[in-house]
């Protein structure tokens, strides 16, 4: 796996140069259980070296880009799972290390690590920003951000506590003023109600379901397309168990089912209790933190998509892009999703208003068939990893290390060309 890392990490930069070896053999299967890299890959500020996260042999790996290939010069041990490298300073690199939590400051003349930070639980990025410069650590486990003195590392200077799950992956602004953090596990604005228990389990929540003031009449299960189920029930099966019902929060604030049915009520409403909630009960979904690196205070961009994977700042607009994936976990029954479970889609948010607009990044699938031909599932792009703009704009590359291949984007979110086929598993 040290090979098969390092060419995925590689080959996102170099895809012409760089050809995947293959690892398990008829003799040796392997399978290795890594921590996702974050920021796994980073130029030196003139262009002329390469750090990348060498994860599953715990190393730190640079290269000499300024030729025509990279040319390895050096690697330094660092701690357990690095998934981030970010230069600091002319001959210093933080490298991230998620399960040691902990940050190996790399002095790169020297070829070793000169210093350990201690972090929270399972860090995963790490950026440089604000007046006096700070070092901003998301703690994916922890949910917060914790800020170091980079002359003085030895315990956060502050903490950060994030509302959302897995803070990971981070950006700057132009000006330094905002650190931007990537919310893992943002949500969709979906939750669940109650429905398939009878009240006598020690954690059951009330039956809301089933209950006569919604939208339904407590038929439970409640059907999906209009008075009727699609697909339509076989004759002869026994009664059906009563279940719960997954809803989903749209534009106007109102909680609704697959089927069009309102259980705002009984979500935030004035029958809130029914369904074992306070009225005005909501549920956050916080896609990205926003940090003002001078006061520390957090705002958020929300409703862009339930994973949000990476993200990076347009260098021309300001603009923050973030791509992942958005769950369809509201429609019910198999054959009705059709193997169509979620979309990849990116998010593009206005520094200055926070609101986004997603895109897809697959505009050519239409969604209505489980299966396409080959030279379809060839253009497409799945579980988006990583995200650089090019200096003028003009150009955003995303790794798909689900598809292994890179996307390329316009300023506006568009396709442009054929994706980049590279090696297995590119992240960065």
């Amino acid at each position: 796996m040290h090979q098969q890392l390092l060419t995925a990490a590689l080959a996102a930069a170099f895809p012409v140069l760089v050809t995947a070896s293959p690892v398990a053999t008829a003799t040796q299967q392997t399978v290795n259980w890594e921590t996702a890299h974050v920021s796994p890959i980073a130029f030196d500020a003139a262009g002329q070296r390469l750090f990348v996260c060498n994860t599953p042999d715990a190393r730190l790996e640079v290269f000499d880009v300024s030729g025509a290939a990279p040319v390895r010069l050096f690697d330094v041990p660092v701690g357990l799972d690095p998934v981030s490298v970010r230069q600091h300073g002319a001959n210093e690199v933080w490298v991230v290390n998620s399960i040691s939590d902990s940050i190996s400051i790399v002095d790169l003349a020297r070829q070793m690590v000169v210093g350990t930070v201690q972090t929270d639980d399972e860090p995963s990025d790490v950026v440089f920003a604000g007046s006096p410069e700070r070092a901003f650590v998301t703690c994916s486990q922890a949910n917060l951000i914790q800020v170091f003195d980079p002359a003085a590392p030895g315990a956060p200077v502050a903490e950060v506590p994030i509302l959302g799950e897995e803070p990971r992956a981070l950006a700057v602004s132009a000006d330094g003023s905002t650190v931007y953090a990537a919310i893992f596990e943002s949500g969709n604005g979906s939750t669940v109600l109650g429905g398939g228990l009878d009240g006598s389990a020690t954690l059951a929540l009330p039956n809301v379901v089933s209950n006569p003031i919604g939208p339904y009449g407590g038929v439970n299960p409640p059907p999906n397309s209009g008075a009727n189920f699609v697909p339509a029930r076989r004759l002869g099966n026994p009664t059906e168990p009563a279940v719960g019902l997954i809803v989903k929060k749209d534009s106007a604030g109102n909680w609704m089912d697959d089927n069009g049915g309102d259980w705002t009520n009984l979500v935030s409403g004035p029958q809130a209790a029914q369904s074992g909630r306070p009225v005005g009960w909501d549920v956050s979904d916080h896609d990205v933190a926003v940090l003002d690196t001078a006061t520390l205070g957090v705002t958020y961009a929300d409703r862009l998509m339930n994973i949000n994977m990476a993200l990076a700042v347009h260098p021309i607009s300001g603009s923050l892009t973030v791509v992942g994936t958005d769950a369809i976990n509201e429609v019910r029954f198999e054959p009705n999703l059709n193997g169509v479970f979620l979309k990849v889609v990116m998010g593009i948010v206005d520094e200055s208003t926070l609101s986004g607009a997603v895109v897809d990044t697959n505009p050519h699938l239409t969604y209505q068939t489980s299966t396409v031909p080959q030279a379809t599932r060839d253009l497409s792009l799945g579980d988006p990893r990583g995200i650089a703009w090019t200096a003028d704009g003009a150009r955003g590359y995303v790794t798909g290390m689900g598809s292994n291949n890179v996307a390329i984007f316009n300023s506006a979110g568009a396709r442009i060309g054929t994706p980049i086929e590279v090696g297995e598993g590119p992240t960065g």
